[in-house]
Protein backbone atom coordinates (compact mmCIF):
# COMPACT_ATOMS: atom_id res chain seq x y z
CA UNK A 1 0.00 0.00 0.00
CA UNK A 2 2.85 2.41 0.77
CA UNK A 3 4.40 1.92 -2.68
CA UNK A 4 1.05 2.64 -4.28
CA UNK A 5 0.68 5.82 -2.21
CA UNK A 6 4.20 7.02 -3.10
CA UNK A 7 3.62 6.39 -6.80
CA UNK A 8 0.33 8.27 -6.59
CA UNK A 9 2.06 11.23 -4.95
CA UNK A 10 4.72 11.25 -7.68
CA UNK A 11 2.01 11.24 -10.35
CA UNK A 12 0.29 14.15 -8.60
CA UNK A 13 3.60 16.05 -8.51
CA UNK A 14 3.83 15.65 -12.28
CA UNK A 15 0.46 17.25 -12.80
CA UNK A 16 1.49 20.25 -10.73
CA UNK A 17 4.94 20.61 -12.34
CA UNK A 18 5.19 23.46 -14.80
CA UNK A 19 6.56 23.40 -18.30
CA UNK A 20 9.68 25.29 -19.28
CA UNK A 21 8.66 28.75 -20.42
CA UNK A 22 11.00 31.00 -22.38
CA UNK A 23 9.73 34.56 -21.93
CA UNK A 24 12.77 36.51 -23.24
CA UNK A 25 12.67 38.85 -20.22
CA UNK A 26 16.34 38.24 -19.38
CA UNK A 27 17.38 39.85 -22.69
CA UNK A 28 17.96 43.59 -23.23
CA UNK A 29 15.06 43.76 -25.71
CA UNK A 30 17.10 45.67 -28.29
CA UNK A 31 15.26 45.12 -31.59
CA UNK A 32 18.49 45.66 -33.58
CA UNK A 33 20.13 42.57 -32.04
CA UNK A 34 19.45 39.02 -33.19
CA UNK A 35 18.68 36.35 -30.62
CA UNK A 36 21.94 34.58 -29.88
CA UNK A 37 22.45 31.02 -31.06
CA UNK A 38 22.24 28.80 -28.02
CA UNK A 39 19.96 31.15 -26.06
CA UNK A 40 17.81 28.95 -23.77
CA UNK A 41 19.18 25.87 -25.57
CA UNK A 42 17.87 26.85 -29.03
CA UNK A 43 19.13 28.45 -32.23
CA UNK A 44 16.89 31.28 -33.41
CA UNK A 45 16.90 32.11 -37.14
CA UNK A 46 15.54 35.52 -38.23
CA UNK A 47 14.46 36.39 -34.68
CA UNK A 48 15.10 39.16 -32.20
CA UNK A 49 13.66 40.35 -28.88
CA UNK A 50 11.81 43.60 -28.30
CA UNK A 51 10.67 45.49 -25.20
CA UNK A 52 6.95 46.04 -24.69
CA UNK A 53 7.42 49.83 -24.73
CA UNK A 54 9.48 49.94 -27.95
CA UNK A 55 6.51 50.45 -30.30
CA UNK A 56 3.47 51.80 -28.40
CA UNK A 57 0.06 51.18 -29.95
CA UNK A 58 1.20 48.17 -31.98
CA UNK A 59 1.13 44.42 -31.55
CA UNK A 60 4.68 44.70 -30.22
CA UNK A 61 3.17 46.32 -27.12
CA UNK A 62 0.09 44.10 -26.78
CA UNK A 63 1.97 40.92 -27.66
CA UNK A 64 4.21 40.95 -24.58
CA UNK A 65 2.56 38.57 -22.12
CA UNK A 66 5.47 38.33 -19.71
CA UNK A 67 6.52 41.53 -17.94
CA UNK A 68 9.20 42.97 -20.23
CA UNK A 69 10.05 41.40 -23.62
CA UNK A 70 8.87 39.16 -26.40
CA UNK A 71 10.52 37.63 -29.45
CA UNK A 72 9.62 38.61 -33.01
CA UNK A 73 10.52 37.67 -36.57
CA UNK A 74 12.95 40.09 -38.18
CA UNK A 75 11.71 42.04 -41.20
CA UNK A 76 8.68 39.75 -41.51
CA UNK A 77 10.86 36.82 -42.54
CA UNK A 78 10.15 33.14 -42.00
CA UNK A 79 11.60 32.18 -38.62
CA UNK A 80 13.07 28.90 -37.41
CA UNK A 81 13.79 27.59 -33.93
CA UNK A 82 16.02 24.55 -33.59
CA UNK A 83 17.72 22.81 -30.72
CA UNK A 84 21.31 23.89 -30.19
CA UNK A 85 22.38 20.30 -29.38
CA UNK A 86 20.34 18.59 -32.12
CA UNK A 87 18.26 16.62 -29.64
CA UNK A 88 14.49 16.38 -29.99
CA UNK A 89 12.12 18.60 -28.03
CA UNK A 90 8.40 19.07 -27.58
CA UNK A 91 6.83 22.36 -28.58
CA UNK A 92 3.77 22.80 -26.38
CA UNK A 93 2.74 26.26 -27.56
CA UNK A 94 3.23 30.02 -27.32
CA UNK A 95 1.38 33.33 -27.39
CA UNK A 96 1.38 35.04 -30.80
CA UNK A 97 0.24 38.51 -31.86
CA UNK A 98 0.56 40.32 -35.16
CA UNK A 99 2.71 43.45 -34.98
CA UNK A 100 0.92 45.74 -37.46
CA UNK A 101 -1.82 44.12 -39.54
CA UNK A 102 -3.96 41.01 -39.19
CA UNK A 103 -2.16 38.07 -40.71
CA UNK A 104 -2.03 34.31 -40.83
CA UNK A 105 0.81 32.17 -39.54
CA UNK A 106 1.42 28.47 -39.96
CA UNK A 107 3.94 25.98 -38.62
CA UNK A 108 6.06 23.08 -39.76
CA UNK A 109 8.17 20.80 -37.58
CA UNK A 110 11.13 18.70 -38.63
CA UNK A 111 13.26 15.91 -37.21
CA UNK A 112 16.63 15.25 -38.87
CA UNK A 113 15.53 17.26 -41.90
CA UNK A 114 12.29 15.29 -42.43
CA UNK A 115 8.92 17.01 -42.10
CA UNK A 116 7.00 15.38 -39.22
CA UNK A 117 4.20 17.92 -38.54
CA UNK A 118 2.49 20.80 -40.28
CA UNK A 119 -0.39 23.01 -39.25
CA UNK A 120 -3.15 24.92 -40.90
CA UNK A 121 -3.25 28.70 -40.72
CA UNK A 122 -3.90 30.66 -37.53
CA UNK A 123 -5.22 34.21 -37.85
CA UNK A 124 -3.48 36.77 -35.65
CA UNK A 125 -4.77 40.21 -34.71
CA UNK A 126 -2.83 43.14 -33.25
CA UNK A 127 -4.87 43.71 -30.08
CA UNK A 128 -4.77 40.43 -28.16
CA UNK A 129 -2.24 37.60 -27.98
CA UNK A 130 -3.49 34.22 -29.17
CA UNK A 131 -2.27 31.10 -27.38
CA UNK A 132 -1.47 28.51 -30.04
CA UNK A 133 -1.14 24.95 -28.76
CA UNK A 134 0.55 22.35 -30.97
CA UNK A 135 2.03 19.81 -28.51
CA UNK A 136 4.40 18.47 -31.15
CA UNK A 137 6.89 15.95 -29.78
CA UNK A 138 10.12 14.54 -31.17
CA UNK A 139 11.10 17.58 -33.26
CA UNK A 140 14.41 19.39 -33.59
CA UNK A 141 13.27 22.35 -35.74
CA UNK A 142 10.13 24.49 -35.70
CA UNK A 143 9.51 26.78 -38.69
CA UNK A 144 6.99 29.64 -38.50
CA UNK A 145 5.61 31.13 -41.73
CA UNK A 146 3.53 34.27 -42.12
CA UNK A 147 1.22 35.40 -44.89
CA UNK A 148 1.72 39.14 -44.86
CA UNK A 149 5.49 39.60 -44.87
CA UNK A 150 5.24 41.61 -41.66
CA UNK A 151 6.29 40.91 -38.10
CA UNK A 152 4.57 38.81 -35.49
CA UNK A 153 5.31 38.73 -31.77
CA UNK A 154 5.85 35.55 -29.74
CA UNK A 155 5.95 35.24 -25.95
CA UNK A 156 5.97 32.42 -23.42
CA UNK A 157 7.49 29.83 -25.77
CA UNK A 158 6.67 26.66 -23.85
CA UNK A 159 8.52 23.34 -23.90
CA UNK A 160 8.12 20.61 -21.26
CA UNK A 161 11.04 20.35 -18.86
CA UNK A 162 12.89 17.03 -19.10
CA UNK A 163 12.65 16.60 -15.31
CA UNK A 164 8.87 16.75 -15.52
CA UNK A 165 8.82 14.05 -18.18
CA UNK A 166 11.20 11.85 -16.18
CA UNK A 167 9.12 12.27 -13.02
CA UNK A 168 5.97 11.38 -14.93
CA UNK A 169 7.57 8.27 -16.41
CA UNK A 170 8.93 7.07 -13.09
CA UNK A 171 5.57 7.60 -11.38
CA UNK A 172 3.83 5.52 -14.07
CA UNK A 173 6.38 2.76 -13.64
CA UNK A 174 5.78 2.84 -9.87
CA UNK A 175 2.04 2.60 -10.35
CA UNK A 176 2.36 -0.38 -12.68
CA UNK A 177 4.82 -2.12 -10.35
CA UNK A 178 2.61 -1.64 -7.31
CA UNK A 179 -0.44 -3.00 -9.14
CA UNK A 180 1.56 -5.99 -10.24
CA UNK A 181 2.74 -6.69 -6.69
CA UNK A 182 -0.81 -6.36 -5.36
CA UNK A 183 -2.06 -8.96 -7.84
CA UNK A 184 0.66 -11.43 -6.79
CA UNK A 185 0.22 -10.97 -3.06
Amino acid sequence: MNKYFIALLAAFACTTASAGVINFDDLPGDPTQALDSGYAGFNWTNMGAIRSDAAPGTGFETGVVSPANAAYNWFGLTAAISTADGKAFTFAGADFTSAYVDQEISFEAYRNGALVHSSGAYTLGTLTPQWIVLNWTGIDTLVIYNSSGTQWVMDDFTVPEPATLALFGSSLMGLFASRRLRRRG
